[in-house]
C-alpha cells in the first residue's frame, strides 16, 4: 500500500479527532512493550508515530513528558536509544488491560447505594471512580459492596428497569455518541479489502490506532454491567470489531518490525 493510501486509512480510522501524541505512545507501549524489559527502539518510535502522520518533533515532545512523568524510562543501545516502560507505567497498563482487551463485565453485580438523607456527612461524595458512579446528592451505582451501616443497598438485576436519566449519568450522551462514531469508523475498517496489502510497519501502525480509539472510548465509561447504559451505547459492537480487526492486525515480531524499518 502506498503511503498516500495508507495515510487515507488512518485518517478514515481517526476520525475527526487528532490523538494527543503522549496518550498515542502510551497506546503503543502498552500494547506492543509490555512484557518485562521489552523495549522498543527510538527508531521504531519514530516510524510507527510517522506512519500514522505524527511529525519527529511532536513524538520527541511527547517522549521527553512520558520521562518526565516517569511512565518510560530510556536506555542507549549503541548509538541509539531503547524506551520501555517503569514499574509504574506497567502497573498502570496492566490495571486498563481488562478494560481494553477483555469481555464486557458480566459476572458482576451493580447495587444502587443511597445515604442517610438527615446525615450531615455526605459519605458518597467525591465517589465517582472506575467502578461507581455518583447520581445524586445521596445516591451512587456502584460495584462495590457497600459496608456504611447508614447505606441502603439495592442490587440492580439484567431485567430491572434502569430509567434514562440514570443511564445518562453512569454513560454520558457525548460518550454514547463518540461510540456510535467509533463503531462506524471500525466497521469501514473491518470491510475494507486493504487490511492485506499493508507492510509490517502500517499494520503494526495501524493496529496502535485501532487499540487507541477503543482504548480512549472504553476508559470514558464505568466498569459496570453495561445493561445498565441506553441502548445508544455501541460499545458491544466496538468491542467486537475491536477484537476481529486485532485479529487480523497482530502484534508483531519486533526484530522483524526493525529489521524492516532499517531496511527502508
Amino acid at each position: 500500500m502506498t503511503d498516500t493510501d495508507f495515510a487515507q486509512l488512518v485518517t478514515r480510522a481517526l476520525g475527526s479527532c487528532t490523538p494527543r501524541v503522549w496518550s498515542l505512545l502510551v497506546t503503543m507501549f502498552g500494547d506492543l512493550a509490555l512484557a518485562p524489559r521489552a523495549r522498543l527502539s527510538g527508531a521504531t518510535v519514530n516510524a510507527i508515530t510517522a506512519a500514522i502522520g505524527i511529525k519527529p518533533e511532536a513524538t520527541r515532545v511527547a517522549l521527553h513528558r512520558l520521562r518526565k512523568e516517569d511512565w518510560i524510562e530510556s536506555h542507549r543501545s549503541g548509538r541509539q536509544s531503547r524506551y520501555e516502560l517503569t514499574k509504574m507505567g506497567r502497573a498502570e497498563t496492566k490495571a486498563a488491560w481488562p478494560r481494553v482487551y477483555g469481555p464486557a463485565p458480566s459476572d458482576v453485580t451493580a447495587y444502587l447505594v443511597l445515604n442517610d438523607p438527615t446525615s450531615q456527612s455526605d459519605v458518597l461524595s467525591d465517589r465517582s471512580t472506575g467502578t461507581s458512579v455518583q447520581i445524586g446528592p445521596k445516591a451512587m451505582v456502584t460495584v462495590d459492596i457497600p459496608r456504611s451501616e447508614h447505606q441502603l443497598a439495592l442490587a440492580i438485576g439484567a431485567t430491572d428497569h434502569v430509567p434514562q436519566w440514570v443511564s445518562d449519568k453512569l454513560c454520558p450522551t457525548e460518550v454514547q455518541t463518540a461510540s456510535r462514531d467509533l463503531a462506524l469508523r471500525l466497521t469501514h475498517l473491518s470491510e475494507s479489502g486493504e487490511l492485506d496489502q499493508m507492510t509490517l510497519l502500517q499494520r503494526t501502525a495501524l493496529r496502535v490506532v485501532v487499540v487507541h480509539e477503543w482504548r480512549r472510548l472504553i476508559l470514558r465509561v464505568p466498569a459496570l454491567p453495561e445493561h445498565l447504559f441506553s441502548d445508544a451505547w455501541h460499545g458491544a459492537a466496538c468491542r467486537t470489531l475491536f477484537l476481529d480487526l486485532l485479529s487480523r492486525l497482530p502484534a508483531p515480531d519486533m526484530a522483524s518490525l526493525e529489521q524492516e524499518i532499517e531496511c527502508d
